[in-house]
């Protein structure tokens, strides 16, 4: 009989701390709805685009959060579905509008847009998130948060990033 009160109090104990835990990602997604949003804005440049993007992202992100166990960076998780939409939207689109793209768009012109698209999409993906999220203005601090490495990485990883960047920019 003890073993049985023991076990139901733990339950008690564990639902409320589930209900907790539950309750404080929702108002953590409050808290990081505009960082979210901030960095949707920089890679579509397109408010309605980005609050879209956002809203999926928080959409997913609580359909899965009674699969999330401690401590989760929400920052990070976010962004990672934000990229991961941007990534199918444009591999949609592309597939679409081949042709439609090259008689738009003048490639030969220097200093295009598509000139530094194609230089951040040659740096990799670590120093693209890193670069994305400096240019959102985040501090080294915040960025070394969003991609959970200690803040000396990111500062070398940024100067690095940074020459890589320069050098296929400039050919």
């Amino acid at each position: 009989m003890f073993l049985l009160r023991r076990t139901f109090s733990d339950l008690v104990k564990l639902k409320t701390y589930a209900s907790v835990v539950l309750m404080n990602i929702r108002e953590e997604l409050v808290v990081i709805y505009p960082k979210l949003f901030r960095y949707a804005l920089s890679r579509t440049r397109d408010a309605d685009s980005a609050e879209d993007l956002v809203l999926e992202a928080c959409t997913r992100i609580l359909e899965r959060e009674k699969k999330f166990e401690g401590s989760v960076n929400l920052i990070a998780y976010g962004i990672t579905i934000i990229k991961n939409l941007i990534n199918d939207q444009r591999s949609k689109s592309l597939q679409v509008n081949y042709n439609q793209t090259e008689e738009a768009i003048d490639l030969d012109e220097p200093g295009s847009l598509i000139d530094i698209g194609e230089a951040l999409n040659k740096v990799g993906e670590d120093c693209q998130k890193i670069l994305e999220l400096f240019a959102m203005g985040y501090s080294y601090k915040e960025i070394s948060e969003a991609i959970e490495v200690k803040l000396g990485t990111v500062m070398s990883r940024m100067s690095r990033c940074r020459d890589k960047f320069s050098e296929i920019y400039a050919g």
